[in-house]
């Protein structure tokens, strides 16, 4: 709290921003860690399945090991005409991948907005401090510097909140552009006979 208050009133707007940005992260981290998109050794038996006539046990299969993509999977298996078919896969995997996509925007602005707050926090203090000290005739160089020291808390601050959004922006898109290929990875396989290439 005493930093806090030495930062000026810009800690706080810096504060409300690092808890946002940290229950995003954690939040984002949950979502892609548990939604990993299924490998193909755990999609064979609902292939197997699925070949065998029974589309009804190949989503259970599904529910079993990926339950974040039995819709893309519902379509997959579904027995619409192929246009059909590929018109849904395409709406789900959109669907799926949107979801997949919150609130990284969100984290990217933090990373953006968090050091030019801190920023404009530090040039707030300075104003502050040159006019206490033009306001007192003469220069003391210890309330020069206590005051300068107390400005650029909140750069220091605003970095903190925006580094780890940053590094953490950038591993969320890498693991939703590989989630995305292997989705559209999957779709082209299956359309293009992929029940025998899983076998």
């Amino acid at each position: 709290m005493h930093i806090l208050e030495q930062g000026g009133f810009m800690m706080w707007p810096i504060l409300a921003l690092s808890i946002l940005s940290l229950a995003v992260i954690s939040e984002r981290f949950l979502a892609f860690t548990t939604r990993r998109f299924p490998s193909p050794e755990k999609l064979a038996p609902a292939f197997a399945l699925y070949r065998k006539n029974d589309p009804e046990s190949a989503i259970r299969h599904i529910e079993d090991v990926a339950p974040f993509y039995v819709p893309l999977y519902a379509a997959f298996f579904n027995d619409r005409p192929l246009p059909q078919k590929e018109k849904v896969i395409l709406q789900t995997g959109e669907a799926l991948l949107f979801t997949l996509q919150r609130r990284l925007e969100f984290l990217a602005t933090v990373a953006t907005a968090a050091p030019l707050m801190g920023l404009l926090g530090t040039v707030i203090g300075m104003i502050s401090t040159f006019s206490n000290l033009s306001a007192s005739g003469s220069v003391d160089i210890t309330l020069l510097a206590s005051g300068i020291w107390q400005a650029l808390l909140t750069t220091a601050a605003g970095l903190a909140v925006a580094i780890p959004a940053l590094l953490a922006h950038r591993w969320f898109c890498n693991q939703y552009d590989k989630t995305a290929y292997r989705m559209q990875h999957a779709a082209n396989q299956f359309l293009n006979g992929p029940q025998e290439e899983e076998a």
